[in-house]
Parts: structure tokens; C-alpha cells; sequence
């Protein structure tokens, strides 16, 4: 037999529970999108800088490091832009630059930051850093390599 004044035990238990319980499984969620995003972001420098420091034709001129020996710009950025993730919108890229492509230097650096809105209020709000607006977190990637 039940005890009648245990009766609204469970409610009360379930109404204290439930809200964290919600904030923790979309702070996972949150999380899982900001490890996609990093990957993918880190993917996109790292196959950028590599198509920049391939040499055009690898038999002419292996010393030289000159604006015709490495593929330029105009070639470089298009394959950054390939491997973006569809769940990263490009208006949320900045900072995104090509330093070392189609120039003589012998390295060439490829950054770029996004900024990802984050879902669960709080840890929005704790993890805002440097960005002005509460609730966003930006991710910052950067490739170096040195030209073939």
C-alpha cells in the first residue's frame, strides 16, 4: 500500500532532474558538432596547403621556388571551398588567408576561423571567449608546409 505522503515524490523529483538532464545530452550534442567542425576546418587548411606546395611540373626547376613553379592562388582557394562540411556555412568563415601562395617563399601557411553558435544556453554563455556575442564559440585551424 502506498504512503500518502509520498504521492507527488516523483513529479518533483522528475521536474528537478529533467532540465539537466536536457542541458546535458545537447551540450553533447554541441560538442559533437564542435569536434565535426574543427576536423572538418583542419581538413580544409590541411588539403589547401598541400595543393599549394605541390610543384607543377616536378622534373623543371626542383630548386627554384618562384610564382610559375607552384600552382597560384587562383588554384589554391577553390580546393579549400571543396571540402566544406555542409553543416558549416561559409557567411560564418572569417579570417581565412593564403599566406606563401604564388609568391618565392619556400613555406606556405593556410588559416582560416569559424564561428560555430553553440545550442545549449549555458555552456554558450561560459564559453563565448573572444567572440562579442554570447553563446558562439570560434575555431581557429592552421596548416604549414614547406614546397616541394
Amino acid at each position: 500500500m502506498k504512503n500518502p505522503k509520498n504521492k507527488g515524490q516523483a513529479i518533483v523529483e522528475m521536474a528537478l532532474v529533467l532540465p539537466i538532464f536536457i542541458i546535458v545530452v545537447i551540450g553533447i550534442f554541441d560538442f559533437g558538432r564542435a569536434l565535426h567542425c574543427w576536423s572538418n576546418i583542419n581538413y580544409q587548411c590541411v588539403k589547401a596547403a598541400r595543393t599549394a606546395t605541390k610543384r607543377i611540373n616536378p622534373l623543371i626547376a626542383r630548386n627554384w621556388f618562384t610564382a610559375s613553379t607552384h600552382p597560384p592562388l587562383e588554384e589554391v582557394e577553390p580546393v579549400f571551398w571543396k571540402f566544406r562540411s555542409p553543416m558549416m556555412p561559409k557567411d560564418n568563415y572569417s579570417n581565412v588567408s593564403f599566406t606563401g601562395v604564388g609568391t618565392s617563399d619556400k613555406i606556405v601557411e593556410v588559416r582560416a576561423s569559424f564561428n560555430m553558435t553553440l545550442y545549449t544556453p549555458l555552456i554558450g554563455a561560459l564559453v563565448g571567449g573572444e567572440n562579442k556575442e554570447s553563446g558562439a564559440l570560434t575555431i581557429h585551424a592552421l596548416a604549414r608546409e614547406q614546397k616541394e
